[in-house]
């Protein structure tokens, strides 16, 4: 690929990036232009592009294509995102900036990097009145410290990175702005933070234009305005594995009066916009969100959310002129008052008068979006005034929590949604049953019926597309053609399907990519009962959530000692992890397996109402680390075995920390294997087994069965 702006060859510049399905970290290339009026970008990739795609298209930008050649023609000083071919992996990001508008003139001392590449480590603002500057071709190996300064500017187009650094206590944050006033942050590009690109902490009087970031480690966040007052964070462009713009408060003073307007957000993995978590302040309020496009954001994570757990009282929270573009299957919106490891106040505080208005998901679906959710925590921590305006699911305008995929749970009051033009979403609704119970057959494997159940709740005539989905992925058998159908007004639509799978827990879900079909879902836990014979055992296969297999084995249970039979351990190796069965608390995990990840599978916990979709548990450092969702078994043990001439492997129950004469426990085997992969491959579906037990097997002895 090569790019030109008025016939001059650019520097393509490159940084890493670890996107979905997060098997490999992969390259993001971006080019730098200065030029306030505007101009023409070429480029010229290896073969014809069979499609061309700029984002965001609220832009409006046009393209021409001749052959192997893009030309777009831009009018003013944006950032964007040039793909081809249907696919973001070959993005090229532009930067057009406009001029600087801070004037070096202005500041009695500043740090200056030419062209060329910095060792800098770290550069700290030592004296008020500074401004550190970056020439264009500046790249500033290093990060910037400012605390308890005063006018001070970090400017130019230049680079700021950490890419190669490793995290630790000092190199963690790359542009750190604490206790400080008067501050400007314009033009520069971060990239590869070792944690937080940008924290603004404990100041007063901040203003971030065109900041573009480029992260791709676990806590990569965007923009952090932490406990600071009058803040203005426009036209930037972040993408990042983490959050990209984040409101939070630390004990620096109350968090009010910030404002992010006019931003381009592409998240990886975590959220795009984010009030929360650490909220420890008297009061969190005036914060705006408005003319912001979220280009892609592939996981179940919220697009929009406010989460709390500290003493702060959270208002006037405004989400306004929000376009949405490449988010299947995620979650609009989230506001919960919740425990979480983050909160360190002794009491909660509450959350009122939030706003959401002309909230735009513009592209059409592949998947059903994740039910949103509002959750108080007490009735004296509960959330209050919710208005809707305006939100719309591909043009069809939301009347009602029920058409939105709203749950509005306990102790919340007052949700409001204001009457809108139409077109509306008229629901069409899906639900699921199991008609047969799942009976285990001879082959050791389960045979059941489940019913779809599809519902037009309005008196016109639907056309309803909607498949079913049994996760994890590749183990069960059914027929998994699309319905396609259309529905009369109050009519219904039934389709049965049999079901063969292996023993396992299992999340049997509808999917529509239309706005206005809801999704319906329903758990199947399938034990496995364990021979006394291992040459009349089951074979089970060892597949992933892609349908890549791994082997096979067989497990039996005689004389209180664990059979394990497979031809993998004549090369390679299994581990087995087994646990003490407990009693699944209220609020605590179900259900979750790798394409919970990438928003291919829902999550499950046991909610205070019985079973229920879980919220933000989009992989196992939610679950364990962040909101102690976990089964609290009281040991997980695991031992590997390997380098048997046979493939067999006995494994007395004591080596388990089991007693002798159990009957059921709980059971997980992990295959030795090459293939690439993000977590373990597991037999039934867990993530990291020597930390999180919900997705392990119900072993059961079958004389107990």
């Amino acid at each position: 690929m090569k790019a030109y702006w008025f016939e001059k060859e650019l520097n393509i510049k490159k940084s890493t990036v670890f996107p979905a399905p997060y098997l490999e970290h992969k390259t993001a290339r971006f080019v730098i232009v200065n030029d306030e009026g505007g101009g023409e970008l070429l480029v010229e990739y290896e073969s014809a592009p069979k499609s061309v795609c700029i984002r965001p298209a609220a832009l409006g930008l046009s393209w021409e294509q001749n052959g192997r050649f893009v030309k777009v023609i831009i009018n003013k000083p944006c950032n964007f995102s040039l793909e081809i071919n249907g696919s973001a992996d070959d993005a090229l990001l532009v930067f057009v900036n406009g001029d600087d508008k801070e004037v070096k003139d202005e500041f009695e001392n500043i740090i200056y990097f030419k062209k060329g590449v910095h060792n800098a480590d770290i550069i700290e603002i030592e004296n008020d009145s500074t401004i550190v500057f970056f020439e264009d071709g500046a790249q500033v190996n290093g990060k910037i410290y400012a605390n308890g300064k005063n006018h001070i500017s970090v400017s130019g187009s230049g680079i700021l990175t950490m890419e190669n650094y490793e995290r630790s206590e000092q190199w963690n944050v790359n542009l750190d702005i604490r206790h400080c006033r008067d501050v400007v942050v314009e033009n520069i590009t971060i990239t590869d933070s070792c944690g937080w690109s940008c924290r603004i902490f404990g100041c007063d009087d901040v203003h971030i234009n065109n900041l573009k970031i480029i992260g791709q480690r676990g806590n990569s966040d965007g923009i952090d305005i932490c406990g600071s007052r009058n803040v203005i964070v426009e036209n930037c462009f972040t993408r990042v594995w983490d959050d990209s713009l984040v409101a939070k408060a630390f004990d620096t003073g109350d968090l009010e009066n910030v404002t992010f307007r006019g931003c381009t957000l592409w998240n990886d993995f975590a959220r795009p916009i984010e009030v929360g978590v650490e909220l420890r302040a008297d009061k969190v309020r005036n914060i705006h969100f408005e003319n912001i496009d979220i280009i892609h954001s592939p996981t179940g994570y919220p697009l929009m959310g406010i989460h709390h757990g500290d003493r702060a009282e959270v208002s006037q929270i405004y989400f306004e002129n929000i376009r949405i573009e490449d988010t299947p299957a995620a979650q609009l919106i989230d506001i919960r008052i919740t425990d979480s490891v983050w909160n360190k106040d002794n009491k909660k505080g509450f959350i009122h008068d939030i706003f959401f208005s002309n909230i735009d998901v513009t592209e059409k679906l592949s998947l059903s979006m994740s039910k949103s959710r509002i959750q108080g925590f007490d009735e004296k921590c509960n959330i209050k005034n919710i208005t809707f305006e305006n939100i719309r699911i591909n043009g069809y305008a939301a009347g009602n929590p029920e058409e939105l995929g709203l749950d509005v749970m306990d102790y919340v009051e007052n949700v409001h949604f204001t009457e809108v033009e139409p077109p509306y979403i008229e629901l069409v609704k899906s639900r699921i049953e199991i008609i047969d119970e799942f009976k285990l057959c001879a082959d050791g494997r389960y045979q059941g019926k489940a019913r779809v159940i599809i519902e037009n709740t309005t008196d016109n005539k639907q056309v309803v597309n909607c498949s079913l989905h049994i996760s994890p992925s590749f183990r069960a058998e059914y027929d998994n053609e699309e319905i396609n159908i259309t529905i009369d007004g109050f009519e219904k639509y039934e389709k049965v399907y049999n079901i063969t799978a292996p023993a396992g827990k299992y999340c049997v879900h509808t999917e529509s990519g239309s706005p206005y079909v809801s999704a319906g879902w329903k758990f199947i836990d399938l034990g496995l009962v364990l021979e006394d014979n291992i040459d009349v055992a089951p074979e089970l296969t060892f597949v992933n959530c892609r349908g890549e297999v791994a082997g096979s084995v067989k497990i039996a249970l005689k004389n209180d000692i664990l059979i394990v039979k497979s031809d993998l351990l004549k090369n390679a190796a299994i581990t087995v992890y087994a646990a003490k069965p407990v009693p699944t608390a209220p609020n605590q995990v179900i259900f979750s397996v790798e394409e919970t990840d990438f928003a291919l599978a829902p999550a499950l916990i046991n909610g205070k109402h019985g079973m229920e979709l879980a919220p933000q548990l989009r992989c196992p450092a939610e679950i364990t680390y962040v909101f102690k969702n976990q089964p609290a078994v009281e040991k997980i043990s695991k031992i590997k075995l390997c380098d048997k001439i046979n493939g067999i492997s006995f494994i007395p129950l004591e080596l388990l920390s089991l007693e002798k004469s159990t009957d059921e426990f709980w059971l997980e085997l992990e295959a030795g294997t090459d293939i690439k992969k993000r977590y373990p491959l597991c037999m039934f579906g867990s993530q990291i087994p020597d930390e999180i037990c919900h997705m392990f097997v119900r072993a059961i002895r079958k004389n107990n069965s």
